[in-house]
């Protein structure tokens, strides 16, 4: 079991975005499809497949100000390998919300320094693209390094890593309220890098059904997909 430092502040703020911001959110399409998002990721398990997970906490103020559409973030147990993993995925109505926790972006604003020589390793979780992200920091007497794996998904029914590609959904007035999602599996550093490979497909298990939610929305013809389908 890894060293149980706080949940990465980064990552508390990452799960809390989501401000409604324009475009055309009175769309009955709209409306119906944010509210068929937050039902699938609502309904996420909390245990499944050997894994007994547990919320993160969220602090009220900030979750009562940003109002995210749908968000889930726990910590995922698996007792029988002696693992443990932090599974977070937000949908928010306005895809520009999502550049500020970016993980090149919110992880080194909150302290955590990155370890990546030759940048983010690419990884092909059940078929999706994610970029690992290597980040290590000193809280005190407390040092942790962790392994954070993420992606987008996007209404136009693509995956991607890219942010170029979340700015370039948010400028298309058609898309833009549909918002997207980002995923994030977060993985301890003590953790036996023989085993990344199966706890991201474990994780990503519990939340595919969401992710194929947010590809999918009623009545609009796609205009392209992002770069990790």
């Amino acid at each position: 079991m890894f060293n149980k430092l706080a949940i990465p502040f980064a990552l508390i703020a990452l799960v809390v975005i989501g401000v409604l911001r324009g475009g055309n959110g009175d769309d009955p399409r709209v409306k119906q499809y944010q509210a068929l998002v937050a039902q699938v990721i609502n309904d996420i398990p909390i245990d499944a497949n050997g894994w007994v997970g547990s919320e993160v906490a969220l602090p009220q103020s900030a979750t009562n100000l940003l109002r995210p559409n749908a968000l889930m973030a726990r910590e995922y147990v698996n007792d029988e390998r002696g693992v443990n993993a932090t599974l977070l995925i937000v949908q928010c109505a306005d895809a520009r919300d999502m550049a500020g926790h970016f993980p090149p972006r919110c992880y080194p604003a909150n302290g955590w320094l990155s370890i990546d020589e030759d940048g983010p390793l690419r990884v092909v979780v059940d078929g999706h693209v994610m970029n690992r992200y290597k980040y290590h920091r000193v809280a005190g007497r407390n040092e942790r390094e962790i392994s954070v794996y993420n992606m987008f998904a996007l209404p136009t029914g693509g995956t991607t890593t890219s942010m170029d590609d979340v700015y370039r959904l948010s400028a298309d007035y058609q898309y833009r309220s549909f918002g997207a999602a980002q995923v994030q599996i977060v993985i301890d550093g003590g953790v036996d890098h023989n085993l990344h490979e199966w706890i991201l497909n474990e994780m990503y298990a519990i939340v595919a059904p969401a992710v194929e939610r947010v590809r999918s929305i009623p009545a609009v013809d796609a205009l392209g997909e992002g770069t990790g389908s």
